[in-house]
C-alpha cells in the first residue's frame, strides 16, 4: 500500500516538477555561458617606470701645456758622388767563304735524252722485195704460158712468189730494227758514262773548295776572336781601376757626411728632450687639478642618480601591486562565476533526479494499483469471499 501511496502522490505536482527542472536548466545554461564568456584581461600590460634622466657631466679639461717646436737637426749635404767613365772596345769580325755546286748537272741540265723515242719502221725493203718477187712471178707466168702448163701452174707459181716476197720482207725489217735498236743503245750507254764522268769532277772540286774555304774560315774565327779578347782584357783592367779610384773617393765623402750628422742629430736630441721634461711637468699640474674636480663633479651626479632610480623603483612597484590587485579582482569574479555555475548545475541535477523519481513513484503505485485488482479478483480475494 505504500508504494501504491506513492504513486497516488506522484501523480499529483508532475508539472511543477517539470517546470522546475527547465527553470534550472535555463538557469545552469546560463551560468555555463558566463563562464565561458569570461574576458581575462592583463593589468600588467603597458605597464613602464620612469626614465632616468642624469645630469649630464661636464667634465673639466686640463689647460694644455704647449710643447715648443723642437730643434731641428741641421742637415749636413752630402756632395755628389764620383763617377767613371767606362771604357768598350770593338769587336773584329770575319766573313765567311761560301762554296760553290754550280757545276753539278742536275734534272734537264744533265742533257739526257731518250734515244729510242723516235724509232721508224723501214717499209722500203718490203717494197723492193715485193717488186722482185713481182717481176719473177711475170717471167714465171710467160715461161709457164710457152710451156702450156695453164691455169694451174700459173696459180702455183703466183703463190710461190708471195711467199718468197714475204720473207724477203720480214728478213729485211729484222735487220734494219736490230740495227736502230743497237745503236740508240751504244748512244745512251755513251750519254750516261759522259754524264757520270762530269759528275764525279764537279764532286772532287766541289769537296776541295769546301775544304779551302772552311781552312779559311777558321783562320779568320780565330783571328777575330784572339783581337776581341786582347780588347776586352784591356778595357776591364782600365774600368776597374776607374771603378776604385771612384769608390774610395765615395767612401771618403759618406764617412765625413755621417760625422757631421751624428754630431747635429745628438744637439738637436739634448734641446728637445730639456724641452719635453718641461712640458711633462706643465701637464702633470693640470691633470692633478683637472682630475680632483671631475671627481667632485662625478660625486654629485651619481647621488642624483640614485634618488631618481629609488623614485623610479618605487612607481613601478607600486603600478605592479595595482595591476597584482586588479587580477585578484578579476580572479575572485571568476570564481564566482564558477560557484554560480556549479549550484546551478547541482539544482539542474536535482531536479532531473527529483522528476525521475517521482516518474519511478508512478510506475511503482500503478504496478501496487494493478497487483491489488489483481489480488482481489483472484479466487482467494476479497471479491470473491463476500
Amino acid at each position: 500500500m505504500g508504494a501504491v501511496a506513492k504513486g497516488v502522490a506522484s501523480l499529483f505536482g508532475g508539472r511543477k516538477r517539470r517546470q522546475t527542472e527547465k527553470d534550472t536548466k535555463r538557469g545552469f545554461e546560463a551560468a555555463e555561458r558566463d563562464v565561458q564568456n569570461f574576458n581575462f584581461t592583463n593589468p600588467m600590460e603597458g605597464l613602464s617606470g620612469r626614465t632616468i634622466t642624469p645630469e649630464q657631466f661636464n667634465a673639466v679639461t686640463k689647460s694644455s701645456a704647449t710643447l715648443g717646436p723642437s730643434t731641428d737637426v741641421n742637415k749636413v749635404t752630402l756632395g755628389p758622388s764620383q763617377g767613371y767613365s767606362a771604357i768598350g772596345y770593338d769587336s773584329q769580325g770575319y766573313t765567311a767563304q761560301g762554296t760553290n755546286v754550280a757545276g753539278l748537272a742536275r734534272g734537264a741540265a744533265t742533257g739526257l735524252t731518250n734515244t729510242m723515242n723516235n724509232l721508224q719502221v723501214s717499209t722500203a725493203g718490203a717494197e723492193l722485195a715485193a717488186q722482185e718477187a713481182d717481176q719473177s712471178l711475170a717471167a714465171s707466168q710467160d715461161l709457164a704460158a710457152q710451156a702450156g702448163t695453164g691455169a694451174g701452174g700459173a696459180t702455183a707459181l703466183a703463190a710461190a712468189a708471195a711467199r718468197s716476197k714475204a720473207g724477203i720482207s720480214a728478213d729485211i725489217d729484222k735487220q734494219v730494227k736490230s740495227n736502230e735498236m743497237m745503236r740508240a743503245r751504244g748512244e745512251s750507254e755513251l750519254q750516261r758514262a759522259q754524264l757520270s764522268q762530269g759528275n764525279l769532277a764537279s764532286q772532287f772540286d766541289l769537296g776541295q773548295g769546301q775544304f779551302n774555304v772552311g781552312a779559311q774560315n777558321q783562320a779568320a774565327q780565330f783571328g777575330a776572336q784572339a783581337q776581341n779578347q786582347a780588347a776586352r782584357f784591356k778595357a776591364q783592367s782600365t774600368n776597374q781601376a776607374e771603378q776604385f779610384g771612384a769608390q774610395s773617393a765615395n767612401q771618403f765623402a759618406l764617412s765625413q757626411f755621417g760625422a757631421d750628422t751624428a754630431r747635429e742629430r745628438a744637439n738637436a736630441a739634448a734641446a728637445n728632450q730639456f724641452a719635453q721634461q718641461q712640458f711633462g711637468a706643465t701637464n702633470q699640474f693640470a691633470l692633478a687639478n683637472m682630475a680632483a674636480q671631475n671627481q667632485g663633479e662625478q660625486f654629485n651626479i651619481g647621488q642624483d642618480i640614485a634618488a631618481q632610480r629609488f623614485g623610479a623603483q618605487t612607481d613601478i612597484r607600486a603600478q605592479e601591486l595595482a595591476a597584482q590587485g586588479a587580477m585578484g579582482v578579476q580572479q575572485m569574479e571568476f570564481a564566482r562565476e564558477q560557484d554560480t555555475l556549479n549550484r546551478r548545475a547541482g539544482q539542474f541535477q536535482a531536479a532531473k533526479d527529483a522528476r525521475a523519481q517521482a516518474t519511478a513513484d508512478a510506475i511503482g503505485g500503478i504496478g501496487g494499483i494493478l497487483d491489488a485488482g489483481m489480488m482481489a479478483i483472484s479466487p482467494g480475494g476479497i471479491l470473491n469471499n463476500g
